[in-house]
């Protein structure tokens, strides 16, 4: 297998379907870090959500015959099959006896702060900046944290995000561009834009909003 083709996740995936077992392993090597560090986002249960990882690449292994045709963008469908795995078992849980799964999904705690930390401490502004934009960051609402998480460290679009979170394309531009006013209400406009141009995969083409 050429090394240009083992950077196409297309041409893996296509040899996976066509049952080379190879083309599973390298894609799971692909994805496994990002997801584990998304599903601690949802739940800080660790072994939860090692189970949940565990079941959906076994899952995915045992019916390749059946989803041929289902699955048309790999790492949305990864993303999505966790977030679901989740809050089924949150929603098993006895603590959330009385919520069905929707309602566990409309409670769940995104746990976003520490991505941004990192981040935070390479940009040349004041300590009383970074804990300002920190705060902003940690203070909006969890759907508000997850989508900022998604479009900006994971880098999907838009109808990627839309199907992880079950709302309309529309709805899910509407939430960011709420998300983003928020953060530029609480600190300096062009400190805003700092962090996002200098940590995240933005388009320039979007920051017009600033």
């Amino acid at each position: 297998m050429s090394k240009s083709k083992l950077n196409s996740i297309d041409f893996l995936w296509q040899s996976f379907l066509n049952g080379d077992d190879k083309s599973f392993s390298i894609i799971y090597q692909r994805h496994i870090h990002a997801l584990l560090a998304y599903g601690m986002k949802l739940c800080s249960d660790r072994d939860l959500v090692h189970d949940c990882l565990q079941e959906i690449f076994i899952d995915l292994f045992l019916k390749r015959n059946k989803i041929n045709i289902g699955i048309k963008n790999l790492k949305s469908y990864l993303f999505v099959a966790l977030r679901n795995c989740i809050i089924k078992k949150l929603t098993r849980d006895k603590k959330h006896d009385s919520l069905n799964s929707a309602a566990v999904s409309e409670s769940l705690e995104f746990n976003i702060e520490y991505s941004f930390q990192d981040k935070l401490i390479e940009l040349e502004i004041s300590t009383e900046i970074k804990q300002k934009l920190r705060s902003a960051i940690v203070n909006l609402p969890e759907r508000q944290k997850e989508i900022i998480y998604l479009k900006f460290e994971e880098g999907l679009d838009y109808k990627e995000i839309s199907a992880i979170l079950k709302i309309s394309v529309e709805s899910a531009r509407k939430l960011l561009y709420r998300a983003l006013l928020t953060l530029r209400d609480s600190v300096d406009p062009k400190i805003v834009q700092l962090l996002f141009l200098a940590s995240f995969k933005y388009y320039s083409g979007s920051m017009s909003m600033f």
